[in-house]
């Protein structure tokens, strides 16, 4: 029985310094391209819609995500980033061009866990393309 319990304190330890090794590596590497799936193209919805999304692995991580909106007869797009249904990260667009969301992934995900990231739009008249152009975190 007692060398059960010391095996299980050892598994303990060489998984917790693993975890410390990810989060040095990390670091070091400092930024992390993102890969976003498209969902859709265009927007035209009075209700968000997801545009895009991927799945994400690290908790507390900075995020940023570049998006590319051409208005279309609308006079605004709201964008916003959410974080496995939390928005992080908002902005409304009066123009076309290219907009920047950041926001934080929550704390509370469980290391390693993959949580989905999304992009989603707005647009209350008219409608717009919209394309995530770049993503990264840090």
């Amino acid at each position: 029985m007692a060398r059960s319990s010391e095996g299980s304190e050892d598994l303990v330890k060489i998984v917790q310094d693993l975890r410390d090794r990810v989060r040095r590596l990390e670091l070091l590497s400092s930024v992390r391209a993102v890969s976003f799936v498209t969902q859709s193209s265009s927007a035209s919805s009075s209700t968000f819609a997801r545009m895009a999304w991927s799945s994400f692995p690290r908790s507390g991580s900075s995020l940023t995500v570049d998006v590319s909106v051409t208005l279309s007869g609308a006079a605004n797009c709201e964008l916003q980033l959410r974080a496995d249904g939390t928005q992080i990260g908002a902005a409304t667009v009066t123009s076309s061009g290219t907009v920047t969301l950041q926001g934080f992934l929550p704390e509370a995900w469980v290391f390693g866990a993959r949580k989905v990231v999304e992009v989603q739009a707005k647009v209350p008249g008219g409608s717009a393309a919209i394309a995530v152009v770049g993503a990264w975190h840090q």
